[in-house]
């Protein structure tokens, strides 16, 4: 059994599920405002220091500090930006391009294997878009093909399964 798949187990056993964050994560990426402020606080130190003392050198001691807590807090301020995005939301973006990768029709089953869903959320999610007036639904040789609104398909007349 590879890696990741005892990791599964592992949290599985433990009643984590893979899409909930840990503490870990939460920990790591709470409070990206402090390390911001706190680096600016470092380097607002640093200039009334030199300032004050004259010299450019103590200004230049406060900077280090001051850059690696301002990196810092953008990156955890970026990371909880892209955990923002729902988990369905990113799915669905997910199938839309394999959609427009498949020339702008696609089959559950095609979606499934091109994607990280499986067959039946496949088919749910591309049903769902359909109902809401995103893709177009067309049935070719028994087998339904959902496609982009505006886009031709002629590869739909030819084309076999």
């Amino acid at each position: 059994m590879d890696r990741t798949g005892r990791l599964e187990r592992r949290q599985r056993d433990r009643g984590i599920r893979a899409d909930e964050p840990s503490r870990n994560d939460e920990k790591s990426n709470s409070h990206p405002y402090v390390l911001i402020a706190l680096g600016l606080s470092f380097v607002g130190f640093g200039a009334s220091v030199g300032l004050t003392a004259g010299e450019i050198v103590p200004f230049f001691v406060f900077m280090f500090p001051a850059s690696v807590l301002l990196a810092l807090g953008l990156s955890r301020l970026e990371q909880q930006r892209r955990k923002a995005v729902s988990p369905r939301v990113s799915r669905e973006r997910e199938l839309l391009s394999a959609i427009r990768n498949n020339a702008g029709s696609i089959t559950p089953a095609e979606a499934a294997m091109e994607t990280s869903l499986t067959v039946g959320e496949a088919d749910k999610m591309l049903s769902e878009l359909a109902a809401g007036g995103h893709l177009q639904v067309e049935s070719s040789a028994g087998m339904l093909f959902y496609r982009l609104p505006g886009r031709r398909a002629p590869e739909l007349e030819n084309r076999r399964i």
